[in-house]
């Protein structure tokens, strides 16, 4: 069963002196990722399944990339768009 869902973390930290970053997860999902990564030293084990695992990525081995807030429009906006996407399929 593992962690339940609430106790599931993943975490980094990054050590500027070594430009690596150290991973630890109890999310089966990221585990499994991070698997195809990176060597991982298993903490634990749960029916021959990691379910605690820690390791070492290299600093290009993350990124962070800024996520666009999602486009507010007005009433006035959305009916133009609309107009716009209409014109568009019947132009084809």
């Amino acid at each position: 069963m593992g962690y339940s869902r609430e106790d599931q973390e993943t975490s980094l930290v990054f050590d500027y002196s070594t430009g690596e970053w150290t991973v630890y997860s109890t999310v089966p999902k990221h585990i499994r990722k991070l698997a195809n990564l990176t060597e991982l030293f298993v903490i634990e084990y749960e029916d021959g399944r990691p379910i605690a695992v820690r390791g070492t990525l290299t600093e290009k081995q993350v990124s962070m990339k800024n996520i666009p807030k999602k486009r507010e429009m007005t009433e006035e906006q959305r009916q133009q768009a609309a107009e716009r996407l209409s014109k568009a399929r019947n132009a084809l």
